[in-house]
């Protein structure tokens, strides 16, 4: 048995050539030959890949773009002129200036006519308010020290300060109220003993609800200044007088349930 298994094997390999050096460098140079083309099919595919996907950019901008921005063949297509954002205006700190209308425009002059006399002078106008109401104020001097002197026009919806009646209330004839306060402290606390100004007022309630309302001070603001006279400058029949002028030109009238001008 084992003696037929001898002549089996070496009847098997009597026909192989022995490994030779010549034989071992071929095998070695099929096996880096098939390495590198196995490489150069990948790179090629990659390669054909890259060049395909750059073919869909390329085409989609062109697709995009006009034919002016397309450039000449054989000359580098120009850079995109950039120019420049316009610079965003400084911010202002200023505010808006205030615009009063012409209700309180007309309160201004109108109390500067009616308080005008020989040897007053009118300094730092005010005014204010908006469609159903209307204020104004002057500093005026006479020469015996600056005093404040302000007006304020009402369409209506204020609490009537005569309604109960009291001190200082006059029922008219025509159905007005007119309220009259004599010298009024304008702090109700230790600032009066130090500031000491004091008011004369007038208010006059007409009988469709609007109302006028005149002040006058013994210095040059209600608050926060030195009294400089002793007493106000116009006494309460001074703005009694002009309270019942008929030159205040009075806002709308304003209901009292709803506080909007009626008809």
């Amino acid at each position: 048995m084992n003696t037929q298994l001898t002549d089996l094997m070496q009847r098997a390999t009597e026909n192989l050539e022995p490994v030779t050096p010549d034989l071992l460098e071929r095998s070695v140079t099929h096996g880096l030959r098939l390495r590198r083309r196995r490489t150069v099919i990948r790179t090629a595919s990659g390669a054909g890949a890259v060049l395909a996907t750059v073919g869909l950019i390329a085409g989609g901008v062109q697709l995009l773009s006009s034919p002016a921005d397309t450039a000449t063949a054989g000359t580098p297509a120009p850079l995109p002129v950039t120019k420049p954002s316009a610079k965003p205006s400084p911010a202002t700190n200023s505010a808006p200036t205030y615009k009063p209308g012409p209700t309180a425009t007309k309160a201004l002059a109108t109390l500067q006519s009616l308080v005008a006399a020989r040897g007053r002078t009118f300094a730092d106008p005010e005014t204010w308010g908006e469609r159903d109401f209307a204020g104004a104020a002057y500093v005026v001097n006479d020469g015996k020290g600056a005093a404040r002197v302000d007006v304020m026009l009402s369409g209506g919806g204020e609490a009537n300060p005569c309604v109960p009646h009291r001190a200082g209330c006059t029922f008219l004839p025509d159905g007005s109220f007119l309220y009259m306060s004599k010298e009024e402290p304008t702090y109700n606390d230790g600032r009066q003993a130090e500031f000491s100004v004091v008011a004369n007022r007038v208010m006059l309630y007409r009988p469709d609800g609007r109302n006028i309302n005149l002040t006058s001070y013994n210095g040059p603001a209600e608050k926060g200044r030195q009294h400089t006279r002793t007493h106000p400058m116009l006494s309460v029949q001074d703005l009694t007088t002009l309270a019942k002028s008929k030159a205040w030109k009075l806002p709308p009238v304003r209901s009292s349930s709803f506080g909007k001008p009626t008809k």
